[in-house]
């Protein structure tokens, strides 16, 4: 009986190590078991400590809005992203997201971000602590070149207004620039009351400083020399030709009304001082070789000329 009673025994109760053994194991699993789910239940921090707390958070919402305040309704969170913080606020379906590298910056946008959505109201923009782009360099001007024809009168240079043309070409920078022209003046006469006569024309070349105060405008300033070419006629027995030189400084205002890209078209007003002036006469006048000369036509002080300009700029 004893031997039977022991087999028994062996069969339905397992030995003390075995039980033991089995009993950590499961120990040890239910324990793992409870660590994971606990792990998975537990939400990460929305608010790291270097940036600030949330209890600090929802302290700062109820002094600024009042004890009717609910900051459970802010969802908020601060997350490091490579070089910055990336700053989500959240009530409702209403999100606002912001980035800056500092996360102390982003903790009191979201305070002031908070207020505005409780608030209803657009969040301020120099408070959105957004990393502005980084600037372009300026663009390098480079001079301009044109070149432009013009078509007026001259008034002062030969006895009567004349129909002037003029050649220009120019280089200019934003405010300044530098231009040289050359001008014809067309054919005129001046006669006496003996019928006398001396045919004129004109050729001329200036070189002028330009300043520019705006797109529109631009004042000139310069320098210019003519060549009057005369032809003595009429009851002149020897027509002689002749030269005289007009020269001075010049003082002139251009309006460019149109400019469209590398068209432009405008009026130019300019007025000459001659320094240099010239005369033309008539030798042995009467005849008698001890007269003085007859001074038939002196170039004026003054000279003015209008012109309609257009060219091209690139």
């Amino acid at each position: 009986m004893k031997g039977a009673l022991s087999a028994y025994r062996g069969a339905s109760s397992p030995p003390p190590g075995l039980r033991l053994r089995v009993s950590a194991l499961a120990f040890a699993w239910a324990a793992l078991g409870i660590f994971v789910a606990s792990a998975e239940a537990a939400p990460a921090p929305e608010l790291p400590l270097e940036c600030g707390t949330r209890t600090a958070f929802d302290r700062e919402l109820q002094q600024r809005l009042g004890a009717d305040a609910k900051p459970s309704d802010v969802l908020v969170s601060i997350t490091p992203v490579a070089d910055h913080f990336h700053l989500r606020v959240q009530i409702d379906n209403e999100v606002r997201e912001l980035d800056d590298p500092s996360c102390t910056e982003l903790f009191r946008a979201a305070l002031v971000v908070a207020v505005a959505m409780l608030m209803h109201e657009p969040s301020p923009k120099p408070l959105a602590a957004r990393r502005a782009p980084p600037q372009a360099s300026p663009a390098r001007e480079y001079p301009r070149f044109s070149v432009g024809l013009g078509a007026g009168f001259n008034v002062g240079t030969l006895p009567h207004p004349v129909l002037a043309l003029e050649l220009e070409s120019k280089a200019f920078w934003r405010y300044v620039g530098l231009s040289a022209s050359l001008r014809y003046l067309a054919p005129t006469h001046e006669s006496d009351a003996q019928q006398k006569r001396v045919e004129l024309s004109a050729w001329g070349a200036g070189v002028t400083g330009l300043f520019r105060p705006s797109r529109l405008w631009e004042a000139r300033l310069g320098f210019a020399a003519q060549r009057l070419s005369g032809h003595g006629s009429g009851t002149i027995t020897q027509g002689y030709d002749a030269s005289v030189w007009a020269a001075g400084p010049t003082l002139g205002l251009a309006f460019i009304p149109l400019q469209q890209r590398r068209f432009w078209a405008g009026l130019e007003a300019e007025g000459q001082l001659n320094a240099v002036r010239g005369r033309f006469e008539i030798l042995h006048y009467s005849q008698n070789v001890t007269d003085l000369p007859h001074e038939i036509y002196p170039v004026p002080w003054l000279a003015g000329t209008a012109f309609v300009r257009l060219g091209l700029v690139w």
